[in-house]
């Protein structure tokens, strides 16, 4: 038998943390928010711990709780860390627009000690170093710009045509795993106007950068921590030596751009890329004696989120597009022949002011990127600057957030909310004719981001995936087979919108543009 001693010990110890589990889950009780219960001590995030479902998708729960269908805000605890979830559009629009100053951060971050590339890229950098970085890289990402890259992209789109002609073993069709190929594409045409390479990821799959990508994403046990800490705790990521790419993708890409940047530097040569602005940044460091590792650091840490983010969201809508086209024959009829009229009217090809005026092609893509927003919510950090007023939820409460507050909009929920989209989950290009693109709500739609901390590559993602649907469908047309699963699991393990599993098409040929051009 316990002791008496033993037994008040193990008494007192139960009510402390009885009292303290109280206190820290009480905390949207006392600020009269609605929330969602919490289970002490991992507050809202068993759906991580038993990884049965991703954080966006809970994140969508939440924002379609029956319990919550009034609530402008809903509270919840990321193990004991209160954080909150907008649903009210106006709030959206205050964090996003009105009040960006103090929500310009994300609420996740890298180490700057030891992950360079990690917390210096595009997509982690905090103010003020992000506002002076996003408008040095901004022109890469002019029209003018990106018109001039796109003979390079013309080119990588002709490489997956030829691709696809090798899988054909007869004249009939052929299945295969469609996400892999879309990657094998994008990865080579990142590489060709992003660093100015050839990757040749179509010629052989199994090149440097398509395998480093494969690993870069492949989301073991280690990778989906490293990304736990750095998302939802970023104040432990220097302690625990979190990186967000692994060495090896660090060291192949430091040393990928110091080359290219080398030879771009002794040639002179201009090709309108990210390396040109990369290598003027350089100069220009140079030029006022500030250049050093540490810059270089910053300049490749571009490249890294470049190649990272261009290739795996781009392919991934191409993939969706595919997948969803496959199981509506008559869309994907009308999506074929808009392509082939266009290319019969161009003798074969397709002009970049062509490609860009496919109101088909677009409405297509617009409603892949609301079914399948590949960066499935957004997270801020509540930051004002020393002086400033701190952010409330007035009218809707009287609430005032503290600072370091994390906020997570929920796009996949919004975008698929019946309120604001009739029949939500059914793939409907016309959603995004002229006509009803003027009934969409404010904030029901923004598959890139809103405000000024918006997805600078959102135009090049577009135009290679629209380039990647027009190449593959000139000359097929996809269709389901025995492998096509009937609806789309969600990997949990994965930060951002992506399939458990392979997603395999029979791809058919089907040369319809060559029986037009000759009629």
């Amino acid at each position: 038998m316990l002791s008496v001693d033993t037994t008040c010990l193990l008494a007192t110890l139960f009510a402390l943390v009885y009292i303290w589990c109280r206190y820290t889950y009480g905390y949207w009780k006392r600020n009269k928010v609605p929330y969602m219960t919490p289970l002490p001590p991992i507050g809202n995030m068993d759906v991580l711990f038993t990884m049965r479902n991703s954080f966006y998708l809970y994140l969508s729960d939440v924002y379609k709780d029956a319990k919550m269908s009034k609530a402008a805000a809903v509270g919840i605890y990321i193990l004991t860390k209160p954080a909150l979830v907008l649903r009210e559009p106006e709030l959206i629009k205050s964090v996003l627009i009105k009040e960006f100053p103090k929500f310009s951060n994300r609420s996740a971050g890298c180490d700057p000690h030891d992950d360079a590339l990690g917390s210096n890229n595009m997509f982690f950098i905090r103010n003020p170093q992000w506002r002076d970085l996003r408008s040095k890289i901004s022109p890469i990402f002019t029209t003018g710009k990106i018109k001039q890259m796109y003979s390079l992209m013309a080119d990588i789109s002709i490489e997956l045509e030829t691709h696809l002609n090798s899988y054909a073993k007869t004249d009939d069709a052929f299945v295969t795993e469609v996400k892999e190929v879309c990657a094998l594409f994008t990865t080579d045409m990142i590489a060709t106007i992003a660093f100015g390479v050839k990757a040749n990821s179509l010629v052989n799959p199994n090149g440097e950068f398509r395998t480093q990508g494969r690993k870069l994403l492949t989301f073991t046990f280690g990778r989906a921590f490293n990304f736990f800490v750095a998302f939802f705790f970023p104040n432990w990521v220097t302690t625990l030596r979190i990186k967000l790419f692994t060495p090896e993708f660090s060291s192949f890409l430091r040393g990928t751009i110091d080359h290219v940047m080398a030879l771009r530097e002794k040639s002179k040569a201009k090709r309108n890329d990210l390396i040109d602005v990369l290598v003027s940044l350089k100069e220009e460091a140079i030029a006022k004696g500030e250049y050093n590792a540490q810059l270089q650091d910053v300049l490749t840490a571009q490249a890294a989120v470049f190649l990272s983010a261009g290739f795996e969201t781009s392919s991934a809508t191409m993939t969706f597009a595919l997948y969803e086209l496959s199981k509506r024959p008559d869309l994907q009829e009308r999506l074929r022949n808009e392509i082939c009229e266009a290319l019969v009217a161009e003798q074969g090809t397709i002009s970049y002011e062509t490609i860009n005026n496919l109101q088909y092609l677009g409405m297509v893509v617009d409603e892949v990127l609301r079914l399948y927003p590949v960066l499935p919510y957004l997270d801020r950090e509540h930051l004002p600057k020393k002086g400033e007023n701190q952010f409330d939820l007035k009218p809707y409460y009287d609430y005032t957030m503290p600072i370091g507050m994390p906020i997570y909009i929920p796009i996949f929920g919004i975008q698929r909310d019946p309120e604001y989209w009739s029949n939500p989950n059914t793939f409907d290009p016309e959603r995004f004719s002229a006509k009803n693109k003027k009934t969409h709500k404010p904030l029901s739609y923004f598959p890139f981001g809103n405000g000024p901390r918006n997805c600078i590559g959102s135009r090049i993602g577009l135009l290679q995936t629209k380039m990647g649907l027009v190449h593959i469908l000139k000359n097929h047309y996809v269709t389901t087979c025995e492998k096509t699963p009937a609806e789309i699991t969600f990997d949990p393990l994965s930060i951002v919108l992506n399939y458990k599993g392979g997603i395999y098409l029979k791809f058919v040929n089907d040369k319809r543009y060559e029986r037009n051009a000759r009629q």
